[in-house]
């Protein structure tokens, strides 16, 4: 879920409106995507496939600047609260204005969303800065979409691999080389083993964290005591998430993705 549509009601600030729903756009919401359905051109929004917000902050003059940051962002769970302007005004003051969405139900009634509102996953991510006299209020409509077709919508932050990194003592590194074996590692891959009556030998400890930076063979004779490789057949991924999605969640559903793509090769090729 991503802010897709921003409606500006008053905006006195020195950013352009543009530039303003674009920063929105781009702050991550808390929220599971999986329980919203996607919104196409020609559907309504409403509390199934919409999540509405509200941001209004005004500097008054006199005061010093302000910076308005992700948790002013406030949830809308009845829906959008700005009344659309119509040509041919109802004279029946009775009945409810007309707003930019169609909620039938509160979000708040949602069992997912009683202990678990909707927020922005950051609450100090800047927005804007407003100077004495200045106001923004814009409110922000946000809607299931792809990374595909938006970046703001991909809940992966960074997705790298590396082949699995393999440590070798060619011999037994004892007493004062161990120790300057293990002082010569950044990220402390080695570690010392007591063998008693004074003695001490190197171990690899931490192969995992090693980055091969070759600085356990530097020197002399270094590369016939420590041997560095990597494992052909072994990959170690690492996912960040940008926070909607925990990055567990994240690699199963991608999981899926790719059984349902293989599934339809499948079927297109039988």
């Amino acid at each position: 879920m991503a802010i897709e549509k921003v409606l500006i009601a008053n905006n006195t600030s020195i950013i352009q409106d543009e530039v303003l729903a674009h920063r929105l756009g781009l702050v991550p919401i808390r929220v599971d995507p999986r329980l919203f359905d996607y919104l196409s051109e020609n559907d309504q929004p409403n509390e199934k496939n919409t999540i509405v917000f509200k941001l209004h902050v005004q500097c008054k003059r006199g005061s010093p600047r302000i910076t308005v940051k992700s948790d002013a962002l406030k949830w809308l769970p009845n829906g959008s609260e700005l009344v659309k302007e119509t040509r041919n005004a109802a004279s029946d003051s009775s009945s409810k204005p007309e707003t930019y969405t169609y909620f039938g139900c509160s979000q708040e009634t949602i069992p997912e969303f009683v202990k678990n509102p909707i927020i922005p996953k950051y609450p100090d991510i800047i927005i804007a800065k407003l100077g004495p006299g200045q106001e923004i209020e814009p409110e922000a409509h946000a809607a299931k979409g792809i990374g595909k077709t938006h970046a703001k919508w991909s809940p992966v932050a960074t997705a790298w691999y590396r082949m699995l990194p393999e440590v070798v003592l060619l011999e037994d590194i004892e007493d004062d080389l161990a120790e300057e074996l293990k002082s010569k590692c950044p990220v402390n891959v080695f570690d010392i083993e007591d063998l008693g009556k004074g003695r001490r030998r190197a171990t690899v400890a931490r192969p995992r964290a090693c980055t091969l930076c070759r600085e356990c063979i530097r020197g002399d004779d270094w590369e016939k005591r420590v041997a560095l490789h990597r494992v052909k057949d072994h990959f170690i991924f690492t996912i960040e998430s940008t926070g909607a999605l925990p990055p567990e969640v994240l690699f199963t559903e991608a999981v899926k993705i790719l059984e349902d793509e293989c599934e339809r090769v499948i079927t297109e090729l039988s």
